[in-house]
């Protein structure tokens, strides 16, 4: 059996020399000295404040034995600073101890100290074992796949009979190069020259099965009397057979049994003010059965730092194994930022709001939580709502965004609402060859042609209103105008969004308006347009169905120049896509309204 000799070869001890008594002499020469000493000290002091430890850096560090690395930011307090080891840095992170670090900070050079401690005790594997009679055993003979960070030593307990045949309880003692100490027992069996050397047998999972011989510990003495056919050497099972052994028929037990301990890769972890899942450590796992990893000791959240942990790795069948790592603390100020959102949801009443695959966000921790704050909204009741719609990372800190959610009257489906679109589109005189601009403009002459405006809109639910307008009474305000045109454009295929003047621009006398975003391109290139229908009076009374923001922002200077009406085309610009900067329509305002 391969072992590893973990004894100490270092033993001899250190030689102290007695320091000479000064010898008698003259006077100068004492006060000589005395000048020597004195100079010593103030070239020490000199030296001492050139390496004077700053606040900010630690004055020691101490990490597990075992650790891959330790790096010159570890021994900051402070990250903001900037450090690297001195020339002649020594240390050894499997040598238990105490090393003096030289450490350039920050231009400047300081020393503190590095404490490698090894606080876990050895472990390792131990079976039941069978020897001959007389043979010798070692302590080491009775382990494998010792794991610690420092050099183990393994002894008895007891020292085993080896002389008396039969079954020993047998305790081994694994100590580190800390005093750690693990102790393990297994049963050895002793067994005399006309016996079996095991009565049960355990076969790796996988493994071949074993020869006869396995059971008789001497070549071409056994011979299976049982049949084999029936073992399934890939699955776990316990098998009673029968073995030949001169000329003794034996009952044995041959066991398959997976005994081989699972690996993997183990990397560092980096976290914001939380700790990490043990199984965030591992990747790479290698064994024959499903493995589960947890940590050894659950370790505690520190604000700031480094935290050593061991990760224990166990497989269906027991076997473990024990991997040292760490994760590193760092805080997390910095809240997600959400990259892309709905203007508005929609939903029927009693139903559920879908709003999940339409948002996105970042985080600098690489994990987001998002969620729905609809606390303010009542799903059953139809009306408009703001809902929120919150980006929330580990440490807490979180974005929300505004969303408008309408919550449409239940009694008008979105299929009753293309019925009676699909009614009027012959109306539209709409041809396959016509380009999109054709088509919408074929929207806008049907919308404004065909509607008449009064103030009976009650601005809530964009689907009841186009619904009620389309299906006979072909009046209201420029909502009822929006929501018609609105529906039309996605009937036919259009994306489009309902836009609202800006809450902010809504100044008394003025009150909101209400009109459209249509894109005429693809949804890979797309070219957004402003459209509106609502009609206007002279010389306002333009074809208003594909406009630019640059047209809509001297369109707004004109109407307030001659009737102060402000902020007429004024809206949320970043809730919305990015508008064409292509001009398709020659709308007729005067040109001292552009570029102001």
């Amino acid at each position: 059996m391969d072992y590893k000799d973990y004894r100490s070869k270092y033993n001899s001890e250190p030689v102290h020399k007695e320091r000479p008594a000064p010898s008698n002499g003259k006077q100068i020469i004492y006060a000589i000295a005395a000048l020597s000493v004195l100079l010593v000290v103030v070239i020490a002091l000199l030296l001492g404040n050139m390496f004077s430890r700053p606040d900010f850096v630690a004055r020691s560090v101490t990490v597990e034995a075992g650790r891959s690395a330790i790096s010159p930011s570890d021994f900051l307090i402070d990250k903001s600073h900037t450090a690297e080891f001195g020339d002649g840095v020594s240390y050894s992170l499997s040598e238990v101890g105490e090393y003096k670090i030289r450490l350039i900070v920050d231009g400047s050079a300081c020393v503190t100290k590095l404490i490698v401690v090894d606080t876990n005790a050895p472990t390792a594997t131990v079976t039941d074992l069978s020897v001959w009679q007389g043979t010798e055993l070692h302590a080491e003979d009775c382990v494998s796949d010792i794991k610690d960070a420092t050099k183990v030593e393994v002894k008895f307990k007891k020292k085993p009979d080896l002389d008396k045949a039969g079954r020993q309880d047998i305790t081994l003692i694994l100590e580190d190069g800390a005093g750690n100490k693990t102790e393990y027992s297994f049963v050895l069996t002793v067994v005399d020259e006309h016996g079996l050397l095991y009565t049960h047998y355990v076969s790796e999972l996988g493994d071949e099965l074993p020869s006869a011989d396995v059971f008789t510990g001497r070549e071409g003495a056994g011979k299976y009397l049982s049949e084999l056919s029936g073992i399934n050497k890939d699955a776990a099972g316990i098998y009673m057979l029968q073995v030949l052994c001169d000329d003794v028929a034996y009952d044995v037990v041959l066991e398959i049994a997976d005994r081989t301990p699972p690996t993997a890769t183990v990397t560092p972890q980096t976290c914001y003010n939380k700790i990490p899942a043990a199984s965030d450590f591992i990747s790479n796992i290698v064994d024959k059965s499903s493995v589960t990893a947890k940590y050894e000791t659950e370790p505690a959240l520190i604000s700031s730092g480094t935290v050593n942990v061991n990760i224990v790795l166990t497989d269906a069948f027991g076997n473990s194994t024990v991997y040292s790592s760490y994760f590193t603390v760092t805080s997390d100020t910095e809240p997600p930022v959400i990259v892309s959102a709905p203007d508005a949801l929609e939903v029927d009443a009693g139903g559920t709001v879908i709003w999940r695959a339409s948002v996105e966000a970042t985080d600098d921790s690489g994990q987001v939580e998002l969620s729905l704050d609809a606390s303010s909204a009542n799903l059953n009741l139809p009306g408009k709502y703001t809902v929120y719609i919150v980006a929330k990372d580990g440490a807490g800190n979180e974005t929300k965004r505004a969303v408008t959610l309408t919550v449409h009257d239940a009694g008008v489906t979105e299929d009753m609402l293309w019925a009676v679109v699909a009614k009027i589109e012959k109306n539209l005189k709409i041809t396959s060859k016509m380009t999109a601009e054709e088509k919408v403009y074929a929207v806008f002459r049907f919308v404004y042609d065909n509607m008449k405006y009064s103030n009976t809109s009650k601005h809530i639910d964009w689907r009841k209103e186009a619904y009620e307008a389309l299906n006979g009474a072909y009046t209201g305000d420029c909502f009822t105008y929006c929501a018609v045109s609105y529906s039309i454009l996605r009937y036919l295929g259009f994306d489009a969004h309902i836009v609202e003047r800006a809450e902010s621009a809504k100044i008394e006398g003025t009150g909101t308006h209400f009109w459209v975003l249509v894109n005429i391109g693809t949804r890979v290139s797309p070219e957004w347009y402003h459209f509106d229908a609502t009609p206007q009076r002279s010389p306002y009374n333009l074809a208003t169905y594909l406009m630019t923001n640059s047209q809509i922002e001297a369109y707004t200077r004109w109407r307030n120049a001659d009737y102060k009406l402000e902020n007429y085309y004024t809206y949320d610009v970043e809730k919305f896509p990015e508008v064409s900067k292509r001009p398709l329509v020659n709308l007729e305002i005067p040109s001292e309204y552009f570029g102001q």
